[in-house]
């Protein structure tokens, strides 16, 4: 074993301070293998640097999720926006405002009379609207589809 120490040694010179030479030591195999610390340290950034990735990729995967329902939650709200626009749709169908005017009582009116906001003036003159005998705005509404197919001749009597 004592060979292999003495293989192992190195003379080193020590550099000379004011012109004195230093006088040569040999370094021993203890002496030439460093500080534990150093591997330490390498094994600590290396677990630290891990630990860094798997947290990142742990947040990215929990923001994929929430990724996932926010466009869930926005494809939601489009089909319900959606929805509301055909009912608004719907209630304002000229049929439906309407059969909803002569619910309330209303009748159509004989004279129009307009405001002008510019100039602060009505213009035409607005007469008190009676209620018509007969045929009425909503008539086409109130129709039953048989009356409207028996008065209408069939397409197969013309020649």
């Amino acid at each position: 074993m004592s060979q292999l120490q003495t293989a192992t040694t190195v003379a080193r010179r020590t550099p000379a301070k004011g012109g004195q030479q230093r006088e040569l030591r040999v370094l021993t195999a203890a002496d030439a293998t460093g500080s534990p610390l150093f591997p330490m340290l390498v094994v600590a950034l290396l677990v630290a640097g891990l630990a860094a990735v798997l947290a990142l990729n742990a947040k990215m995967a929990q923001d994929s999720f929430e990724v996932g329902r926010l466009e869930a939650r926005s494809a939601e709200l489009s089909d319900t926006q959606e929805a509301l626009v055909h009912a608004v749709d719907a209630r304002s169908a000229p049929q439906n405002l309407a059969t909803k005017a002569r619910e309330l009582g209303m009748v159509p009116a004989d004279t129009a009379a307009f405001v002008d906001l510019e100039r602060g003036r009505v213009l035409g003159v607005a007469k008190a609207a009676k209620k018509p005998e007969g045929f009425s705005v909503d008539a086409a509404a109130r129709a039953t589809p048989r009356a409207s197919t028996t008065s209408a001749p069939a397409s197969g009597d013309q020649d």
